[in-house]
């Protein structure tokens, strides 16, 4: 372990190990336990503690009663294109699935009938859907569609997908979007939908997807497991090059 300013305070230092640890580990490989941890930096078991619980909060460790605390494996939404949760648990390496919840023809909500510049008569697609990480839930989307571009569509078109469909049925998907990420309290449906705890943080995000002649195609609304997910963003960086992870656990909102 290398040399740590002794000025820090205790748990920032164990904290600083246990990031190293974790750079440098597979997912799910077992981390030292508390006691083991104050009595390598010399420390109390509740300072121990508090690194690890912070650490916890980050979603960079899990905890599992009686049996210890683990490295978490999340799956990185990588912006060097725009991303779907399809793809990004696909490039993970692992199988995605999803399960159809609803699929109907509304009334559009006032922020969607205004992006879509929809009249009072018209109707928006709403497609509501759990993604899973091979059989995990890890996020819930509710995707609404401009039914000027997408009018057809219907439930049984969509094979896995949705933007892999819409380019095969219309020639056209969403390729430029703002997201907006923030954390949320989950309510006690969504948390029972995610198999989430109804005191933990949820990922909230909203997406407004464009075609690219910038006609607005899809409002989206997601709810993320964010102990499944890290964002991972690429400024000014060739193929070649290593792509920096940013960890979004800070309960505000930003735009990217």
């Amino acid at each position: 372990m290398e040399e740590l300013n002794n000025h820090l305070p205790h748990y920032v230092k164990i904290k600083h190990y246990l990031r190293q640890l974790i750079a440098n580990a597979q997912p799910h490989t077992k981390i030292p336990s508390e006691l083991e941890l104050a009595k390598q930096f010399q420390v109390s078991r509740g300072t121990a503690k508090q690194a690890i619980m912070d650490l916890v909060y980050e979603g960079l460790l899990y905890r599992e009663q009686g049996k210890g605390t683990f490295i978490a494996e999340r799956i990185p939404r990588i912006y060097d294109k725009l991303p779907s949760f399809t793809d990004d648990i696909k490039r993970a390496g692992r199988i995605s699935k999803s399960k159809l919840l609803s699929f109907t023809t509304d009334a559009p909500a006032p922020r969607a009938k205004q992006f879509f510049s929809l009249t009072d008569s018209e109707h928006i697609i709403r497609y509501k859907r759990l993604i899973f990480d091979n059989n995990t839930p890890v996020a819930l989307v509710i995707s609404f569609l401009n039914p000027k571009l997408y009018g057809t569509l219907q439930a049984s078109d969509i094979k896995g997908s949705l933007y892999e469909t819409l380019r095969q049925k219309y020639g056209s998907s969403p390729t430029k979007a703002k997201d907006r990420y923030s954390f949320v309290n989950i309510s006690p449906h969504t948390a029972k939908l995610l198999n989430c705890s109804e005191n933990d943080y949820i990922c909230y995000s909203e997406r407004l997807g464009y075609l690219e002649d910038q006609t607005p195609a899809e409002f989206v609304e997601s709810y993320i497991r964010a102990d499944y997910f890290c964002l991972e963003l690429s400024f000014g960086l060739d193929d070649e090059c290593s792509t920096p992870i940013v960890h979004s656990q800070v309960p505000t909102h930003f735009t990217i």
